[in-house]
C-alpha cells in the first residue's frame, strides 16, 4: 500500500514539474512579442509631434471651424509653425517667464488678427475662451483621479 501512495505521488509531482517546463517554454516564446508590443508606443504614450505637425493639425481644425481660404492657411501655417517652436524653446530652456510667454501669445494673437478676417478673428476668440473655461472647471487632473472616498471606521 505504501508503495501505491510513493508511486502515485511521484507520478503527480512528474507531471507538476512537466507542466511546469511546459508553460515557462511557451512564456519565453512569447517573451520577444511583448517586448515589441512594450517597444512601441501607446495610446497616451506616443513620441511627441514636431512643431510643422502640431501646427498643422492646429491649422486643419481652424480651417474646418473658420472656413479659412487657402491664402489664410499658408499664412496661419507659417505663423503657427513658429509661435509652437518658440514655446517649446522657451520651455525646454526653462528661462522663459510667464512674462515671455504673455508677450508671446500677444504677438501670436495679433499675427492671427491681422490674417482673419473681423468675423474669423471674433468666432477664434470665442472658442479659445470656451475651451479655457473648460479647462478651467475640470481642474489640474481631475479628469483622470476618480473622487475619493473616505471608508474610515467609526
Amino acid at each position: 500500500m505504501k508503495t501505491v501512495k510513493i508511486l502515485s505521488l511521484t507520478f503527480l509531482m512528474s507531471i507538476f514539474c512537466v507542466s511546469m517546463t511546459f508553460a515557462q517554454q511557451q512564456q519565453e516564446r512569447r517573451a520577444p512579442q511583448q517586448r515589441e508590443q512594450k517597444a512601441a508606443p501607446q495610446k497616451g504614450q506616443q513620441a511627441k509631434a514636431t512643431a510643422e505637425e502640431r501646427a498643422s493639425k492646429q491649422v486643419d481644425m481652424m480651417k474646418k471651424d473658420l472656413n479659412l481660404s487657402n491664402e489664410q492657411v499658408t499664412k496661419l501655417q507659417t505663423v503657427q509653425t513658429q509661435f509652437i517652436k518658440e514655446q517649446d524653446q522657451a520651455r525646454t530652456s526653462k528661462k522663459g517667464t510667464q512674462q515671455d510667454f504673455k508677450s508671446k501669445k500677444d504677438a501670436y494673437d495679433s499675427q492671427v488678427k491681422s490674417i482673419l478676417t473681423p468675423e474669423q478673428y471674433q468666432k477664434w476668440q470665442a472658442q479659445h475662451s470656451n475651451a479655457k473655461k473648460g479647462d478651467a472647471k475640470k481642474g489640474p487632473g481631475k479628469e483622470n483621479h476618480p473622487a475619493k472616498v473616505n471608508n474610515t471606521k467609526k
